[in-house]
């Protein structure tokens, strides 16, 4: 997977505004598959993480963290299969920024083939830094790039954040 990532680190075409919808291509491997051969399910999540690596480089901002020492880290994600991909199937994954709040930037991210859904994922992530734990969201926002993040998040990415952080409180009970 580290492989994939330095080829999506080189693979800059073009700067993208940070919110816009980028698209990453990939194709399933034969190290990809399971016992089922299709694509198990840890590889999407390998290939998530490449595609967001991939993201922030196209936005211009992987320099720019990297230069500040800090780094992304996955706090949540949640991901629902549709269809199955297989051997040697060719696909993209759409990732899109779709905001923040107080503590976390907010991915969608889908896999698809053409106009087919193959699965699709949440994905909640911390900026930590070296010297001081948690980046504030206000502090991304006021890099040297190009935003155009809706001005809310949607309410159900809310409201899975929300039970992501605590799924035991009753409110984060309710809201689902």
């Amino acid at each position: 997977m580290t492989i994939r990532w330095l080829v999506r680190m080189r693979s800059t075409r073009r700067k993208a505004m940070v919110g816009e919808a980028l698209e990453t291509r990939f194709r399933v491997l034969l190290v990809d598959l399971d016992i089922l051969m299709h694509m198990t399910n840890g590889r999407y999540l390998s290939v998530l993480d490449a595609a967001r690596i991939s993201y922030y480089a196209r936005t211009g901002l992987w320099k720019q963290l990297r230069a500040r020492g800090w780094s992304p880290v996955v706090t949540a994600q949640t991901i629902t299969y549709h269809r199955s991909l297989t051997f040697p199937q060719s696909y993209r994954v759409r990732t899109r920024l779709l905001g923040t709040d107080a503590k976390n930037l907010y991915f969608e991210q889908i896999f698809h083939i053409g106009e087919v859904d193959y699965a699709t994922a949440f994905v909640s992530v911390r900026l930590t830094s070296r010297s001081h734990g948690s980046v504030n969201p206000d502090e991304i926002l006021a890099l040297d790039a190009a935003f155009a993040l809706p001005t809310d998040l949607p309410a159900s990415v809310t409201s899975w954040s929300e039970f992501s952080r605590n799924p035991y409180s009753q409110n984060a009970r309710e809201s689902w």
